[in-house]
């Protein structure tokens, strides 16, 4: 059953007016008629199911029929703080850490940073990139997007997580294991993942965010890309203590 994201959308709602992007994705690419049913989720934990009632030049109607038997919601609250990074590696982060159900993703900017995003320009990236998180979360099932943030710099991005279990990736000497850490915190409920820019986290950068209660740790004997970085330790955090079996 196909699914489409109407964020005003209620658990009151009897029928649904789609438009704009989603009308056109229902009529142009998926050519659905009258008739047909489909899911409706409005990112915020609310999944109805529906008929299309009427078909206009610009929208459609959904008539209501009750609510969706959908829990794809991990009982992990994850957290990444990343780097912003450049070309559209961002929207690619974005797109994977929504597929493996992570609750928040918040971008900032360090002296490393290559890309810069200016403050005119930061609600039409946010607004990019909420709308990659849609598409990927009609893809995967999920009917709560993460939440994200760009954060002007670190400490900003730092001070949004002050409890759980916090990790920050380090590829030089001194970091512990994340296996073995990830093992020492079964149970945990909550963890938040920094990862730094291309160039890495400077030593400065590391210093203040173990002060913050981020401890150091590796991925192994290779340095990973940035966003390759992100995917894995999310991925393994995931299988370790959320729902990814």
């Amino acid at each position: 059953m196909r699914r489409f994201f109407v964020e005003e959308m209620d658990e009151r709602s009897t029928e649904v007016e789609l438009t704009g992007d989603e009308f056109y994705h229902l009529n142009k690419v998926l050519r659905l008629d009258r008739g047909a049913s489909v899911r409706l989720f409005n990112g915020r934990g609310l999944e109805l199911t529906g008929v299309i009632d009427t078909l206009g030049k610009s929208s459609a109607v959904v008539v209501i029929e009750g609510l969706a038997d959908s829990v794809k919601e991990s009982p992990l609250s994850l957290v990444l703080l990343q780097a912003l990074i450049k070309g559209d590696k961002p929207d690619f982060i974005v797109q994977k850490a929504t597929e493996l159900g992570v609750k928040e993703v918040c971008f900032y900017q360090t002296p490393r940073t290559v890309a810069r995003v200016e403050a005119e320009r930061a609600g039409t990236r946010l607004h990019r990139w909420k709308k990659v998180s849609i598409e990927a979360a009609k893809q995967c099932g999920r009917s709560v997007l993460p939440e994200i943030r760009l954060a002007p710099d670190l400490k900003v991005a730092l001070e949004s997580c002050s409890d759980g279990l916090r990790l920050q990736l380090w590829e030089k000497t001194g970091a512990a294991g994340l296996k073995d850490t990830l093992a020492a915190a079964n149970g945990a409920l909550k963890v938040a993942v920094l990862v730094g820019p291309e160039g890495g986290l400077s030593n400065e950068e590391a210093r203040e965010a173990e002060t913050k209660g981020f401890r150091k740790v590796g991925l192994g004997p290779r340095i990973l890309r940035a966003e390759t970085a992100a995917v894995a330790v999310l991925s393994i955090v995931q299988h370790a203590l959320g729902d990814l079996n």
